[in-house]
């Protein structure tokens, strides 16, 4: 078995098995399969450092889901509803089969007295 086909094999098998990491969320509408992850994303907004203190009323979102599965389209600047919530593609790679598809929403947070 070639490399590649292992690590499909992996990625179906584990990452994206549903009783290990894969959880159903729902991309404008329709239901699919994938891992989110909020920690990734909100290091990368914060240079690699956490660090709440610096907070522009946004959340980010990293999406991991296989090309072959995705239920739809997904481009830079594109705004669609995930877990019906509205948000903006801010960025989509691709690599070995897989989507990374980064996601931000503009809450306004609550202000403590």
């Amino acid at each position: 078995m070639a490399l590649k086909d292992r690590i499909h094999a992996d990625v179906t098998r584990v990452f994206m098995n549903h009783g290990h990491f894969a959880e159903y969320h729902t991309w404008n509408g329709r239901r699919f399969e994938c891992v989110t992850d909020e920690d990734s994303a909100l290091r990368r907004k914060n240079n690699n450092v956490v660090d709440l203190s610096w907070d522009n009323n946004s959340t980010e979102t990293l999406v991991y889901t296989p090309k072959d599965s995705f239920p739809g389209r997904a481009m830079p600047n594109e705004h669609v509803i995930f877990d019906s919530r509205p948000m903006k593609v801010l960025q989509v790679q691709e690599d070995g089969g897989m989507y990374a598809i980064l996601l931000v929403s503009f809450d306004p947070k609550a202000v403590m007295a």
